[in-house]
């Protein structure tokens, strides 16, 4: 066997080798790495580098983290003295409303009283202007119930109007529908419609017959004529002299086709002689109200209106009512 000679090199190799041997069979590998001093060195130092710069990067955030505190705490304080502003604010609200709502109080009361005094005294004005009315009107109710003569009539029923137009400007509102002027208001505009002053035709020739004591036309003997005959147009027609409720349309004996109408307060009015009737018994109608036509039925010689006025079933002078429209 020979010898081995040579050279042996005095120079360390600094050189790190890693071997991967398989279990079982197979080659192995070697990884050699080279100056492994150096490259340790230089991984320690990179880890010192990471180490210092995460400690800087904690303490950044450390004293970051005390900044925050600190300004959170002053917010908190802040905050807190705001608040304590606010509960003043709200104590001080909460006193004055318990000191406006005793002012309050007694501000109602005293609307209250006042509210009362002039209910009291509007119940009081209302009553007297009722008294009023109702004085006057009882004696303009007599007169138109055929208690006095002719001009005491027209007379009274200019002052009828006199006395509506009086409770109209009575009223405290023009709108009032409530009050007992407004209804005492309406209770003469009612009574006045209901009076039988329309004259019935469109016509305002004079009454062919009068009423009274005449010459029939056709019994030709001298007898009670109750009412007068107007107009003579065949089909004119023939208006309600006042409001109210009709308890007769029909055929009525001599007044052949016949309107009768009750007016209330014991007046009545009678349409006669007709030659068409536009009404039927029940129905209520107005002053004015188209009711029929004109014609020549019953115990007649000619076209025209036979018309009455009754009070409590008595005739009366018809034109004494009547007013030329």
């Amino acid at each position: 066997m020979k010898k081995l000679t040579g050279k042996v090199s005095s120079r360390r190799r600094n050189n790190l080798s890693f071997m991967l041997i398989p279990h079982n069979t197979g080659n192995v590998h070697t990884i050699e790495i080279k100056n492994y001093r150096t490259t340790l060195l230089t991984a320690t130092a990179i880890m010192l580098v990471a180490l210092l710069m995460l400690t800087g990067y904690t303490l950044a955030v450390l004293k970051q983290n005390r900044t925050l505190k600190v300004e959170h705490a002053k917010e908190i304080e802040k905050i807190m003295t705001e608040k304590a502003k606010l509960e003043d604010f709200i104590a001080s609200q909460t006193n004055q409303l318990l000191e406006n709502s005793n002012l309050i109080a007694e501000a109602a009361s005293t609307k209250d009283s006042t509210d009362r005094a002039i209910s009291q005294i509007k119940e009081e004005y209302e009553k007297m202007v009722v008294s009023y009315v109702d004085k006057n009107f009882s004696s303009i109710k007599s007169v138109s119930r055929g208690s006095s003569n002719d001009s005491s009539f027209k007379d009274n029923l200019s002052e009828l109007r006199a006395l509506i137009k009086m409770v109209e400007d009575a009223k405290l509102k023009e709108d009032d529908v409530e009050s007992k002027i407004a209804k005492k208001e309406n209770e003469l505009k009612n009574y006045l419609d209901s009076l039988p002053t329309y004259w019935p035709i469109d016509s305002m020739e004079e009454p062919a017959s009068d009423f009274g004591m005449r010459l029939h036309p056709i019994y030709k003997r001298r007898i009670q004529h109750d009412g007068v005959d107007i107009g003579s147009g065949i089909g004119s027609p023939i208006y309600a002299a006042g409001a109210g409720k009709v308890i007769l349309a029909g055929w009525n004996g001599g007044y052949g086709k016949c309107v009768i109408i009750s007016h209330g307060n014991g007046f009545k009015t009678v349409y006669g002689h007709l030659s068409a009737i536009n009404v039927k018994v029940g129905d209520w109608v107005k002053k004015g109200q188209l009711i029929a036509k004109m014609g020549n039925t019953g115990t007649s010689t000619s076209s025209h209106l036979h018309f009455e006025v009754r009070i409590n079933d008595v005739p009366v002078e018809p034109t004494q009512f009547l007013e030329k429209r």
